[in-house]
């Protein structure tokens, strides 16, 4: 079946790009895509969706994401990681942990937030990482991003390591760099490792030599979900709205729609009317099997 949903450990040294080819030949499907780039030295977690099932990438993309960091103090880097080239390195001796704490505090919740200059980051259209490894540079503008928690802060100098839960578009590169630019000695990120995005653990991926699918009932478990027979699944691959007779639903709610059994997601629907024998819902994407 095409449509599946994917969780990858991803190693370091290759791309997420890279991680999307290695799956399309692995399960023979061209249609696949991935929500969330990982850079080339992380690895962690990253969802990969083949199918009409890349139609829920955009979905994806709104989970919160959990990181596992070690930054490091007293360098910079053009990349803001260790692979990058050295521009500054400082003496981190007089840096007191305190300093370090407070600093961090600075960055929980709403912040403005600069793109490394070498990032997936779009700007007029182009990737920084392709513009940026010119003779011409572009500083991408700052962005609000937001960080839910700093935890499990583990001070060993110059090394810092920490758990940050962030939301979309938050870069962790950018953090130890700022975080290097209030102490006044520079930083950038040692190791990064993705372990959680949204309901979806590290500890549930495989790795690239043993890729399987996850059970579709696990796809975006935050929605309910319902079972329809072949006759009400025709109307709504047909655009028509369908009556879920005895279910009282809010206006505007979103469900999933599976086939008997629960076996296979087959559209997402949206709540349209709420009434006294049920709610009716109305197709938003559905997915060829």
């Amino acid at each position: 079946m095409k449509n599946q949903i994917y969780l990858i450990d991803k190693p370091a040294g290759i791309t997420s790009f890279d991680v999307v080819r290695k799956v399309r030949k692995a399960i023979g499907v061209r249609r696949v895509g991935h929500a969330g780039t990982l850079d080339p030295f992380a690895t962690g977690l990253l969802i990969v969706a083949s199918g009409p099932f890349t139609r829920l990438v955009d979905l994806f993309h709104n989970y919160p994401k959990t990181y596992r960091a070690d930054f490091q103090l007293g360098i910079t880097t053009d990349t803001d990681d260790v692979t990058g080239v050295i521009q500054s390195k400082k003496d981190v001796s007089n840096v007191r942990e305190s300093e370090i704490m407070t600093a961090l505090d600075r960055f929980r919740g709403k912040i403005m937030q600069r793109p490394p200059a070498i990032s997936a980051k779009r700007v007029n259209g182009k990737r920084l990482y392709n513009v940026n490894r010119g003779s011409v540079k572009i500083e991408a503008k700052s962005v609000e991003v937001i960080v839910h928690e700093i935890r499990s802060i583990e001070i060993e100098l110059p090394f810092v390591r920490m758990e940050v839960e962030c939301g979309t578009g938050t870069y962790i590169r950018s953090l130890a760099r700022d975080l290097g630019e209030i102490l006044g000695v520079g930083g950038t990120v040692k190791t990064l490792r993705r372990t959680e995005i949204g309901p979806f653990h590290l500890t549930d991926a495989c790795d690239l030599e043993n890729v399987k699918p996850i059970p579709h009932l696990s796809i975006l478990p935050e929605l309910e979900a319902f079972s329809l027979g072949s006759e009400a699944l025709g109307e709504l691959f047909s655009g028509k709205s369908v009556l879920l007779r005895d279910v009282f639903l809010d206006e505007g709610q979103k469900i999933r729609v599976f086939d008997n059994y629960f076996r296979i997601m087959r559209a997402l629907c949206r709540v349209t009317a709420k009434g006294s024998v049920g709610c009716r819902i109305q197709p938003e994407k559905v997915f060829a099997v």
